[in-house]
């Protein structure tokens, strides 16, 4: 068997860093930099939409809060207009 039959058979790994290999992964850590960039980007968008979203919350519960007490008031006035209209009723039968 000669030597460059052996050669072909078996894994030869090479000490010696091209330029290829050098420009491939700067280009990729370049990449990732900018990759993670972005992220950090969207990151801080959504943060300032989840407390746009959570001032709007608070409106919406103060206003659903003001709307119910104004229900539950009117409720009390149409409640207190029954009870009169019934004690009416009643004194009218009562004086027949």
């Amino acid at each position: 068997m000669d030597q460059m039959e052996y050669d072909r058979r078996h894994w030869h790994i090479s000490k010696s860093i091209s330029i290829g290999h050098i420009m491939t992964t700067l280009t990729a850590l370049l990449a990732a930099l900018w990759f993670f960039a972005q992220q950090d980007t969207r990151i801080s968008n959504l943060e300032l939409n989840v407390k746009h979203l959570q001032a709007q919350n608070v409106l919406e519960r103060d206003r659903t809060n003001r709307k119910f007490d104004e229900l539950k008031a009117d409720l009390q006035r149409i409640n207190s207009k029954l009870d009169r209209l019934i004690e009416s009723m009643l004194d009218n039968k009562r004086s027949n």
